[in-house]
């Protein structure tokens, strides 16, 4: 009996060892580079045997339908040349949907999707060195959770829609979550806003960012705000419409020749911190940050957190302030 015992304690580690070293020997992946160019491997099947930690190369100029980027990737244009090309994309079709997380795009030229060159829904992805241009709504949307996602020197210009009220350079907005941060980042030229945050559910943090003539893309017109940071939510199904007050934070960002406002309001409730923010010559205002306001999706009178603006100039254009508090600035 005790030999049987035995026999099966030493029949059980066996398989534990030996399901331990299965399991190493299935878990252990190398990450390997795919090379993906006009004429060889597509991008889309690129990305269908792409594994968590893969790499595809773009070399040159490879066209493509709308992707969908798996987990844990990185999507990088070889020797910075890569460019992914969309206008075969019709409808409502996207360029590359990020809705997972631990994803890098990087050193790549994207444009003409149908939609959004980028929409992501994900979490602690990083965008960088892009240049996003010629999409048929924003460059770069953010909406639905996506949170703490990291974007640096992401240039989004010339995104235009039929009726330029939804191409933004940066949709960062409908329910989009915290932590999402934009360093260096450019937004020129777009149909609409350089940057909109409306019915946005988590704080954003720009640095050094810029809103350069936005609100005319080619004649195509829309709002035209550098960076639009509020909005009220009557997205949300099943809930009236509300304020959600937000604490975003804009660090060393300009607005320049941006048809409506610089930096504008629109109805955003939290305590909206600007420091060493430039405004210039633009269309509405430079800054505007009235106290109370009466947003049409409310039908009352609503009294804004007030704003906090250190060190910030206002050049050649007009501000409304009453709803912030200034130190240090010059220009108002």
């Amino acid at each position: 009996m005790q030999r049987l015992k035995n026999l099966c304690m030493v029949a059980a580690l066996g398989a534990i060892v030996m399901g331990g070293s299965l399991l190493q020997s299935t878990s252990a992946y190398a990450a390997s580079t795919i090379n993906v160019k006009a004429g060889g491997t597509t991008l889309s099947s690129a990305l269908v045997s792409a594994k968590y930690g893969d790499t595809i190369a773009i070399s040159g100029t490879v066209t493509s339908g709308s992707v969908v980027v798996p987990t844990g990737v990185t999507i990088s244009g070889k020797s910075g040349s890569g460019k992914i090309n969309f206008s075969s994309t019709t409808g409502s079709s996207r360029g590359l949907t990020i809705n997972t997380s631990g994803s890098t795009i990087t050193d790549l030229e994207i444009y003409g999707a149908a939609d959004n060159g980028i929409y992501m829904e994900g979490s602690s992805n990083r965008l960088t060195n892009l240049k996003v241009h010629g999409n048929h709504d924003a460059g770069v949307q953010l909406s639905n959770g996506a949170a703490s996602n990291t974007l640096t020197n992401v240039y989004s210009y010339s995104n235009a829609d039929a009726k330029g009220e939804n191409a933004d350079g940066f949709a960062i907005k409908l329910h989009s979550g915290a932590g999402n941060k934009l360093i260096d980042c450019t937004a020129e030229g777009n149909s609409d806003d350089g940057y909109d945050l409306y019915a946005a559910h988590g704080a954003v943090t720009f640095t050094r960012c810029k809103a350069i003539n936005n609100g005319n893309c080619g004649g195509i017109k829309g709002d035209g705000n550098g960076f639009k940071v509020g909005g009220v939510d009557n997205k949300t199904p099943g809930v009236a419409a509300h304020l959600d007050p937000l604490n975003h934070v804009l660090i060393d960002c300009t607005a320049t020749g941006n048809t409506g406002s610089g930096f504008d309001r629109n109805n955003q409730n939290g305590v909206v911190t600007m420091t060493g923010c430039i405004g210039q010559n633009n269309g509405i205002k430079n800054f505007n940050f009235p106290l109370t306001g009466k947003p049409s999706a409310l039908g009352y009178t609503v009294t804004f957190g007030k704003a906090i603006m250190k060190n910030c100039t206002s050049i050649n254009g007009t501000n409304n302030i009453t709803g912030a508090t200034l130190s240090g600035c010059i220009g108002f």
